[in-house]
């Protein structure tokens, strides 16, 4: 198990954009399907992105103010959005006012999906952009050479860090799903009083889940999956989990297997997402993947 207080983390201005700063909270194994990072972000200064997609799975969560995904649509303070591998998103278009520098923030988690194709981290991530830099500068989502050539900037670093073109998955969704968490019912536990919950989704074959759990004072639960990983994330209150204090934005990772006892203070709410393991890939046929960007 892993316990993170938010207040521990330092902020890292590492965005190419220049445009957010992030708390790196907890991630998994570089090398791994399954690799993932969660992340605290907070806006800076105005932000813009041309339409783009990923290889990999994202949830994000705003917390204080809301985010453009594209398209018309915003994903607001407190909602949940779920973004799948392959499907193109944006263009987006955040400006700062009439925020602060610094009061808007949201919780992304990045997560290999189901396909297998992974993730790469963001310390191999920033390496790799470092060494890019060299030939060439990072533009918005871009990547231009010194030679002229444009090329989409995950796509960069991807080649550079494996040697291989990357794939882009065909997109289980057309585009992002969101969820509004206040839409949903509180669901009580059977076998823990003072315990509720609302299942948000289950999404794709792998079967990654989001829900909130919420916790009255002197309540307690025991998280256990023996087939899943669960990341969660402290919306409000306190309490423990197996003796470590928990409070407002503490990140607790719970791995396969493992167990976690939950005992509430002040009221709690978790936002939980479980991640169970990737299936093992066979090779990707051209109908399975396709390699040009969107």
């Amino acid at each position: 198990m892993k316990v993170v207080r938010i207040e521990a983390v330092d902020w890292q201005k590492d965005h190419p954009t220049g445009a957010l700063a992030f708390k790196y909270l907890l991630s998994g194994d570089d090398a791994a399907p399954d690799n993932f990072v969660l992340l605290l972000a907070r806006q800076e200064k105005d932000f813009a992105t041309e339409r783009h997609r990923h290889n990999f799975d994202q949830f994000r969560f705003p917390i204080h103010g809301d985010m453009d995904v594209g398209g018309g649509v915003r994903l607001r303070a407190g909602q949940l959005g779920y973004f799948t591998e392959g499907a193109p998103y944006g263009p987006q278009n955040d400006p700062l006012e009439p925020s602060k520098p610094g009061e808007r923030t949201h919780l992304t988690l990045q997560l290999g999906g189901a396909t297998g194709y992974g993730y790469l981290g963001p310390k191999r991530l920033r390496a790799c952009r470092d060494e890019l830099r060299r030939d060439g500068e990072f533009v918005d989502v871009f990547y231009r050479r010194h030679d002229g050539k444009t090329q989409n900037g995950l796509d960069a670093v991807w080649q550079h860090a494996f040697g291989t073109k990357m794939e882009y998955p065909k997109p289980r969704y057309p585009e992002p799903i969101i969820m509004d968490p206040n839409s949903f019912r509180w669901l009580p536990d059977a076998d823990a009083p003072g315990v509720e919950s609302k299942h948000l989704g289950t999404f794709t074959e792998r079967g990654v889940w989001a829900e909130i759990l919420r916790l009255r004072p002197g309540a307690s639960v025991t998280s256990h999956r023996a087939d899943a990983r669960r990341l969660l994330f402290v919306l409000s209150g306190s309490g423990t989990i197996d003796g470590a204090e928990i409070t407002l934005h503490s990140a607790i990772q719970l791995e396969r297997g493992e167990a976690g006892r939950i005992i509430c203070k002040e009221t709690l709410e978790l936002l939980v997402l479980g991640l169970p393991a990737i299936a093992t890939r066979a090779p990707a046929t051209n109908s399975e993947a396709m390699t040009e960007p969107a």
